[in-house]
């Protein structure tokens, strides 16, 4: 199988091209319980279709569609997901429609993406960012004049970076807004985090 997929979970709809043309190129496509609607839309079929199934109109699914039926109240249908991705071995994941709907469905997901981000390499793309898991360091290549911020959850965190406006050489974030609102200005940009650190990207 495959080692990249793209999840569509059932937030706000993506309207960028990065985004649908993630989902047209990428050969794994899983729909995320409830957003089957939006892959008929484009007129395109899910591989595979999980959750706990509880939204979806099933009977609309395509007979080529792997239907996987998983009811563990315990976890949400992203975490069901990236479960799966983990049992296949598939490594590469994009995420869409993880944002804009609820602020506590938004914060969930990204939190729960930065959890599964040990295991697996995740980009989360929105309608205004690509958003990615820095553990340890991440090159960003032909980003440049971008707006770029960083977050940490850890106070303590040592930064290290190049290639922005204001570059930091092993110091922490000295609040949650240190990191906000910064820009690229070059064609390669290198952060380097002693913990997680989560890095929002301008999306063209």
């Amino acid at each position: 199988m495959s080692t990249s997929a793209v999840l569509v979970a059932n937030g706000e709809k993506p309207v960028s091209n990065y985004a649908k043309q993630l989902i047209e190129q990428n050969n794994i496509r899983i729909c995320v319980d409830s957003n089957l609607s939006f892959f008929q839309e484009l007129d395109i079929e899910p591989d595979v279709i999980i959750g706990d199934l509880d939204t979806v109109e099933i009977n609309t699914a395509s007979p080529k569609s792997t239907i996987i039926n998983e009811e563990n109240q315990n976890k949400t249908d992203l975490e069901k997901s990236l479960d799966y991705c983990i049992a296949k071995n598939i490594k590469n994941i994009f995420i869409i429609g993880a944002t804009g709907e609820r602020d506590d469905h938004n914060l969930a997901n990204i939190l729960i993406a930065q959890q599964y981000s040990d295991d697996l390499n995740i980009e989360i793309v929105t309608n205004f960012f690509q958003i990615y898991f820095v553990n340890g360091s991440k090159a960003i290549l032909e980003k440049k004049y971008r707006s770029l911020s960083m977050i940490s959850s850890i106070n303590d965190n040592r930064i290290t970076t190049s290639g922005l406006e204001y570059n930091l050489s092993d110091q922490k974030l000295n609040s949650f807004s240190h990191g906000i609102s910064n820009r690229i200005i070059s064609d390669k940009c290198l952060i380097k985090s002693e913990e997680k650190l989560i890095l929002f990207i301008e999306i063209e």
